[in-house]
């Protein structure tokens, strides 16, 4: 009897998991092209092709500057008969914090930035993750084969795996926090232009 009623009360508990981890679970959270994981944000801005590209420019510079000790961090590429920026990014994503607990992986990924008149296409590539790197030489993978449904979620695509699922969560989220600070760096851009 003890055990049906426990079980009747990790009900609710259960069903608030899974929406919590919806958008986590959602079959395109993680899109593949051509068999590629690449996340793909499409920024309309009321702006021509070259103020969109200075801007594009000046926010890839600021956030893929040189940081010590992770040389792959830095702007990769600035074309500018394409309108294009290229970054490379090296950078900790953090799992869990604790007193004398770090539960991180350093992950890799490159960001391109192609710009138009009224918009830019930003697409986020080429994901790799370097974890528990101080020990042994810790693992290395790729997102296409750590983060997709195919290995971050279970057969049902019910519940994201307890290996990989926290590297898909983290990874959709961080892509979210780029594609929305692009966007705000840009339209803060386009405003100042505007009450010129």
């Amino acid at each position: 009897m003890k055990k049906i009623l426990m079980m009747l009360l990790m009900l609710p508990l259960l069903g608030v998991a899974q929406v919590k981890d919806a958008k986590y679970l959602a079959k395109d959270a993680v899109p593949v092209e051509n068999g590629r994981v690449i996340f793909t944000k499409e920024i309309e801005i009321p702006m021509n092709v070259t103020d969109i590209y200075a801007a594009v420019q000046e926010w890839a510079g600021e956030q893929y500057a040189p940081v010590e000790g992770m040389p792959n961090h830095k702007v990769i590429s600035n074309n500018t008969e394409a309108y294009e920026v290229t970054a490379g990014a090296e950078e900790w994503m953090v799992f869990a914090n604790k007193f004398l607990s770090l539960d991180r992986t350093r992950v890799y990924y490159k960001i391109n930035l192609a710009c138009y008149d009224k918009k830019v296409v930003a697409r986020i590539y080429d994901i790799r993750y370097w974890y528990e790197e101080e020990r042994e030489g810790g693992s290395k993978f790729s997102a296409e084969e750590w983060i997709t449904n195919e290995w971050a979620l279970n057969k049902k695509g019910t519940k994201l795996s307890k290996k990989s699922g926290k590297f898909r969560r983290k990874t959709i989220d961080r892509a979210e926090e780029i594609f929305t600070n692009l966007e705000t760096y840009i339209n803060r851009k386009a405003i100042k232009s505007i009450m010129k």
